[in-house]
């Protein structure tokens, strides 16, 4: 097997690695903006496809592939990112970074073809960020997702473009129908649907002559709400794992957790039940999706089939335990004994065989596949669970 496109991220260790046939190799010194994530971005022409992330130590994003590797000068700490559908404009929000609140209102927005970068000011709050076509010309519109209070703003990306030095502020198009506390995105172009995450349900929404217009939520189907979600490009269907249960995030050991799917254009739901505990986000990959759930009794790694017309679970794999996880009665993401209460982050390849999921602080990889679990050493730690990337499969056009 060959798994040169498995791209490991430790971010805490500031190190990038690939993974071929059991071999990691090192990539590189990079900070890794771990709530950004990697970007796919689309093929172009007859190129090869490229990724993207934002490097927090040295204010870049850096786009790899084929050509190597590019960097272009971006403000950080970087919050969210996002591509059009033609994969030639990037767009970059920014966030706390070491920061107890947020302090930073500057986005990027990055031409790849002119290598050049511009900065404009906002709204300070980690926005989320999108680029949507526009239903009357098909034009992209760079949409920013603001939470407390909740709007969406968008504004015509010739507009950005053509921003002015000395990073001003620009004010868009704002419709304030969505709820406050917005968390999760994705963008359909091949419809311009695009729809957010919040307590409401799944808040859906286009572009329509420069302005956001609301197309009604989609209610949850079992109780609790999604935090992030992932796209599939090949159906139009938003998914995400749906938390459940105690409120308090003491009580974490008690969340229910569900994998629901939403046709974005028809707004039908499907769910699949996923085991109590701490789910930290998961991965798709062809018609398949992982999730690993973190528990005292045991992390396990659910492997769904989501192929019409029922999803199903094929695999359900016990993990070995991590030496320093969350701590019942405790956030999950205090510290453990002085270091970071670890997760696991996980990455589904593109046909959809095999899944790789992290042991967080114990600096290993395990590879599900064919019914068995090998496992590869990383030569850094993976404090957190570092972030996984398969690089391959269709374009999905925000970070994850």
């Amino acid at each position: 097997m060959n798994f040169q496109k498995l791209l490991v991220a430790d971010y805490r260790g500031g190190r990038t690695y690939a993974v071929a046939d059991g071999a990691v190799r090192p990539l590189g010194n990079a900070v890794l903006a771990e709530h950004a994530g990697f970007l796919t971005l689309p093929r172009r022409g007859e190129g090869q496809a490229e990724w993207a992330f934002v490097d927090d130590r040295s204010g870049a994003l850096v786009v790899s592939g084929a050509r190597g590797e590019r960097r272009f000068p971006a403000a950080i700490p970087g919050e969210h990112l996002a591509c059009d559908a033609s994969g030639r404009y990037v767009v970059v929000t920014t966030g706390l970074g070491a920061n107890e609140k947020a302090w930073s209102d500057v986005v990027t927005l990055v031409d790849l073809d002119r290598s050049e970068s511009v900065r404009f000011r906002s709204r300070v709050g980690e926005p989320g960020a999108m680029i949507v076509p526009d239903q009357a010309d098909g034009e992209p519109v760079v949409v920013l997702r603001h939470r407390e209070p909740g709007a969406l703003e968008s504004f015509p990306l010739s507009r950005c473009l053509d921003a002015a030095s000395h990073v001003p502020r620009i004010t868009g198009e704002v419709v304030r129908e969505i709820a406050d506390d917005g968390h999760g995105d994705v963008v359909d172009q091949r419809t311009g649907i695009a729809a957010t995450a919040t307590g409401r349900g799944l808040e859906r929404f286009v572009i329509d002559g420069g302005v956001p217009r609301m197309l009604g939520a989609v209610a949850w189907p079992v109780p609790g709400r999604a935090y992030y979600l992932r796209l599939d490009p090949a159906t139009g269907r938003a998914v995400g794992v749906v938390r459940g249960g105690p409120a308090s995030p003491t009580a974490w050991t008690e969340w229910t957790n569900h994998l629901v799917d939403v046709d974005l254009s028809t707004g039908r739901t499907r769910c699949l039940g996923l085991p109590r505990g701490l789910a930290f986000r998961f991965a798709l990959g062809g018609t398949r999706a992982a999730v690993a759930t973190i528990h005292p009794d045991g992390d396990e790694l659910t492997v769904i089939e989501r192929a019409e017309p029922r999803m199903r679970v094929p695999h359900r794999i016990p993990l070995p335990p991590m030496s320093r996880p969350p701590v019942p009665g405790r956030l999950p993401w205090d510290p453990v004994g002085g270091s970071p209460a670890q997760r696991r982050s996980v990455a589904v390849d593109p046909a959809g065989t095999t899944v790789a999921v992290t042991r967080g602080g114990d600096g290993q990889l395990h590879l599900f596949h064919g019914g068995g679990l090998d496992t590869v050493t990383v030569p850094s730690p993976l404090d957190e669970g570092g972030h996984l990337y398969w690089h391959g499969g269709a374009a999905d056009t925000i970070g994850r």
